[in-house]
């Protein structure tokens, strides 16, 4: 499968005051520093693929968002997305993607929704029959054709994105880029988002780029994950890889029944260091060196059990061991 976007040594530096004394003629006088928002970013990501691109505020998330849109052009580094050069060819290359930001609307925020997906029609040179079908098919898979003749103003947050999902998406783009699409919306309002992004993905083979900071949006849409921070890319992978290198400390909440032998059952309690709270007892191990079938086994044997549970360590808490293993 061809790659949809490449990347190779893409760098974006701004200049900002440096740091000095204050007063009017300082200030005239101060020379401006470089920073450098993204260095060195080097990416592949094939046709139909969802990659989660998460990092920390301040990043570089949003910079390589607005460099592979076209919106601002590297201080060095090559780009390339389906045969474009975003800050080179903007006009013909916005043609072929879509892009929703979570902080800045695609819609007339005085008019209804469906006002601005005619404005777009006219935009993108759609033919009303072609038009008719993909309203059509957006609206019932958003869930908008209730509200979208309703005013934007008017609508809830939740109602507004999926509107500006439809916008995005109204003349069928090979290349999106959604940034923080679910932010503020409610657990199922969320849902319903993930669940039509999903199947545009699987139907129409969009490649998606998916920045976030709720890792359940990631979880559930991304196969793969970058993970940026202060401008480098500290790891790249698909999900499960992620899990299995990082997700190492497991653990497992048991409520025995009927102990079959409290000698070995003691001994297995000290030997997981398990504490006890009233009935229930919790072992915390390293699945690298031990598999919780192999702790669950030995624990089968040992008793009865009302009742237990395993806990994997959470997308968000593998993170975070990624970014404790980065130097300072």
């Amino acid at each position: 499968m061809p790659a949809a976007i490449v990347v190779k040594n893409l760098t974006k530096e701004f200049e900002v005051p440096a740091e000095g004394k204050t007063g009017v003629v300082a200030t005239l006088l101060r020379k401006n520093k470089k920073i450098r928002a993204i260095d060195r970013v080097s990416l592949a990501i094939q046709e139909g693929e969802i990659l989660g691109y998460i990092g920390p505020n301040g990043g570089g998330k949003s910079t390589t968002i607005k460099l592979l849109t076209g919106i601002l052009t590297p201080t060095q580094g090559e780009a390339t997305v389906i045969g474009f050069t975003p800050w080179k060819e903007r006009s013909e290359y916005t043609r072929h993607i879509g892009v929703v930001f979570g902080q800045k609307s695609l819609l007339n925020w005085d008019v209804a929704p469906v006002e601005s997906f005619r404005l777009y029609k006219e935009i993108y040179e759609m033919d009303e029959a072609t038009y008719a079908a993909r309203i059509h098919y957006l609206a019932k898979l958003f869930t908008i054709e209730q509200f979208m003749h309703t005013p934007t103003r008017k609508l809830s947050l939740g109602q507004r994105m999926r509107c500006e999902l439809v916008a995005a998406l109204l003349h069928k783009p090979r290349v999106l880029f959604l940034d923080e699409p679910t932010i503020g919306l409610d657990a199922i309002a969320k849902q319903k988002m993930r669940e039509a992004i999903r199947e545009v993905n699987r139907k129409e083979k969009t490649t998606i780029i998916l920045t976030t900071h709720d890792m359940n949006d990631i979880e559930e849409l991304a196969s793969r994950i970058m993970i940026l921070d202060k401008g480098k890319i500290i790891y790249e992978g698909d999900l499960d890889k992620m899990k299995n290198e990082f997700a190492q400390e497991h653990k497992i909440v048991f409520e025995p029944n009927r102990v079959k032998d409290e000698k070995k059952f003691a001994q297995f309690i000290e030997k997981y260091d398990a504490e006890q709270s009233g009935r229930f007892y919790t072992l915390v191990f390293n699945s690298k060196t031990i598999k919780p079938k192999r702790v669950l086994d030995e624990l089968f044997d040992l008793c009865d059990l009302e009742g237990f549970e395993v806990f994997a360590p959470t997308l968000e808490e593998v993170i975070r061991e990624i970014y404790a293993h980065q130097p300072a």
